[in-house]
């Protein structure tokens, strides 16, 4: 019998997906895919197995297990980044699928998404994931589909830069516009080609109909936060993506003979977290310990990587939203506190009576490695 997670992240990203993603694939490796649903390649997934961590954003979160990863039509791939972090991760002989229609960033989505970033300062990951998903829906393409005809790869980059040439010459903003040309100063379109070609050999072109009939369980691993989805987060700072389990659930729904039931895991931490200049709900302080190996940092273009308190009322409107997508399909619902190492004193039952929702199972989280990950109830 077929089985599927749906890993989720209640506030606004950060929370311990990754950590999650590698604990569900490790049940049963050999039959397990990893299925990415949202998001792309600007997300920061960090699986520590012993002494080696690794942060993924290419890649699938159960690669260190030897789990392959499909990504969907929802999500962004970026070539050089690929080729990259393979280097990395070449010895646990890492495993990709493409859905065709998988968008592909390009040095011009970087540049337009940096120059932007600089005058609106909103708090961007500054890799280009939200230019390419606006591209798109302005009809502007370039599918993985095309990566492996060298000819289309070279037509679509110039229609890309044209479409830039374009947007700009409409706002008419010298400053954006100077901001655009420095990002781009460095920029080599035949080296970006070159990754194209060099990532051939670590990726099938594939649709999930024609993969999940190979595997007994499917792991779909989210991105960000759900209170940074397009619908439900504070605009302007929200991500071009759905971060709930919206996309997931579609494609469980396409194939709902197949699949009984869906276990999802909703992932906080024990405290409140941002990066960038977003509000938060919470001002009240915490004093963290064990926070040596943090990998969310400040940087130039998220900015500040904040933490407070845990706000219940929050989570409960994140669950209250991811909820509304559960229509016509069976979901049992599990709650992963991640960090609590880092927080001695928070109680994990006075947050459940709070959140009034019946999960199945409560995990705890007391390390950055799966084995710390335990069952609380």
């Amino acid at each position: 019998m077929r089985t599927c997670s749906v890993v989720i992240d209640l506030g606004f990203g950060d929370a311990g997906k990754g950590l999650t993603t590698d604990y569900l694939a490790g049940r049963n490796p050999e039959s397990t895919l990893v299925i990415r649903f949202s998001g792309g390649h600007q997300v920061g997934h960090t699986v520590t197995r012993g002494n080696f961590r690794h942060t993924f954003s290419n890649f699938g979160s159960g690669t260190l297990r030897g789990v392959p990863a499909l990504y969907t039509e929802h999500t962004t791939l970026f070539p050089p980044g690929i080729a990259l972090e393979y280097q990395a991760l070449k010895a646990y002989r890492p495993r990709l699928f493409f859905h065709p229609l998988a968008m592909v960033t390009t040095p011009y989505d970087i540049a337009y998404n940096r120059a932007v970033e600089k005058e609106k300062q909103h708090g961007s990951c500054g890799l280009g994931f939200g230019a390419t998903i606006a591209r798109n829906k302005e009809e502007v393409f370039f599918f993985a589909n095309d990566l492996v005809f060298p000819w289309m790869v070279k037509q679509r980059l110039q229609s890309i830069h044209r479409y830039y040439e374009t947007l700009l010459g409409k706002q008419n903003n010298i400053l954006l516009e100077t901001h655009y040309r420095e990002e781009l100063n460095a920029y080599d379109e035949a080296g970006f080609i070159a990754y194209c070609n060099l990532i051939r050999p670590l990726y099938t072109i594939a649709l999930p109909q024609e993969l999940v009939s190979k595997y007994a369980h499917l792991v779909f691993e989210g991105s960000q936060g759900i209170l940074l989805d397009t619908k439900y987060g504070i605009h302007p700072h929200t991500t071009w993506s759905r971060t709930t389990s919206e996309n997931a659930l579609q494609l469980l729904r396409s194939m709902r003979g197949d699949i009984p039931e869906t276990d999802i895991y909703y992932v906080t931490r024990c405290y409140q977290t941002r990066h960038g200049n977003g509000p938060m709900s919470s001002s009240k302080k915490v004093t963290l310990r064990n926070c040596e190996n943090e990998t969310n940092t400040e940087n130039e273009f998220q900015g500040k990587f904040r933490t407070s308190a845990l706000d219940p009322e929050l989570l409960r409107y994140a669950l209250s939203c991811d909820a509304i997508s559960h229509h016509n399909l069976p979901v049992t619902k599990n709650l992963v506190v991640t960090c609590l190492d880092q927080l001695p004193e928070f109680r994990v039952e006075k947050l459940t009576e709070k959140l009034e929702e019946k999960f199945a199972q409560v995990l705890g989280s007391y390390g950055p490695d799966s084995k710390d990950l335990k069952r609380l109830r």
